[in-house]
């Protein structure tokens, strides 16, 4: 698996293990190996990598590289693993997305990429989560977490159009059952909590969980690409990013809510409620 490091990666890591599973978890800089999950340096724009992350595995967790924060397209370099993935005799690809590519232009990045998986010849399943929860409570480029425990703030801009967040469990969860289990492949999920909520309605249940006040507060239009400059993401990069979260709150895509986690799990989605009651101890200071 790709991302074994990011929010999605290193909760997946243990459900394959308790299905079973033995487990490769690639990722630039590999944690030290430990039961059941051997540790492979891995680079997406360092091909020489492929083959020993490739090597003998039937199935494959993949994160976007256009989601890694480097670069806006880098779709040759995704094309370039699919075919080594299928060349090693790979079964079954699991495809971390995003919210909404589907109905993205076939020149968008994202959407590019999940063509070329879409025509590979690899039995495949592409996930497409809302925004993660996790973001409000671990480390991300918008720095909420630190604000929220350090100022008492929840800083985004747009807080007036409501956004149905996913639990990265949730997704770990989804992919879990694609990799292991028949009856997923051909199939792109939607990923969405239950419901929809303002930042400002995200603030009252973390304000709830975490036992003190933390107020919403809008930054403007431009606080997302200046938030991803100042992380040290490239310029093309922010603006592409910063452009796509404008669209997708403001036109009201991400207000849609899905079944699809109970779908390919059989049990409800996480409520943001539920989330925040379990990370609370992230926002105290």
């Amino acid at each position: 698996m790709t991302g074994g490091t990011g929010k999605t990666g290193r909760r997946l890591i243990p459900m394959l293990r308790r299905r079973g599973s033995a487990v490769r978890a690639a990722s630039r800089t590999p944690a030290p190996a430990r039961g059941g999950v051997e540790p492979v340096r891995f680079d997406w724009f360092d091909e020489s990598t492929y083959r020993a992350a490739l090597a003998g595995v039937q199935a494959v967790y993949v994160v976007s590289p256009h989601l890694t924060g480097t670069v806006a397209d880098a779709s040759a370099q995704m094309e370039k693993f699919v075919h080594a993935a299928a060349a090693s005799g790979v079964r079954r690809l699991v495809h971390l997305s995003s919210f909404g590519v589907d109905q993205a232009p076939p020149d968008d990045p994202l959407r590019r990429a999940e063509l070329l998986v879409e025509g590979s010849e690899l039995p495949a399943t592409i996930l497409r989560p809302a925004a993660f929860m996790q973001n409000f409570s671990e480390n991300h480029w918008s720095g909420l977490a630190r604000s929220i425990r350090e100022r008492g703030e929840l800083a985004m801009p747009f807080g007036d159009y409501p956004v149905s967040h996913v639990s990265a469990r949730d997704i770990a969860e989804v992919a879990a059952a694609a990799l292991t289990e028949d009856g997923h492949e051909g199939k792109g999920y939607t990923l969405t909590g239950p419901e929809a909520i303002t930042f400002a309605e995200a603030a009252a249940h973390i304000s709830a969980a975490a036992g003190r006040h933390v107020r919403y507060v809008d930054p403007g239009p431009d606080a997302i690409r200046d938030a991803l400059l100042g992380s040290g993401a490239p310029a093309e990069f922010a603006a592409y990013v910063s452009e796509t979260f404008r669209f997708a709150i403001t036109s009201g895509v991400m207000k849609a809510v899905t079944g699809d986690v109970s779908a390919a799990t059989g049990r409800p989605a996480t409520s943001f409620a539920e989330f925040a009651a379990d990370a609370a101890g992230a926002w105290i200071p």
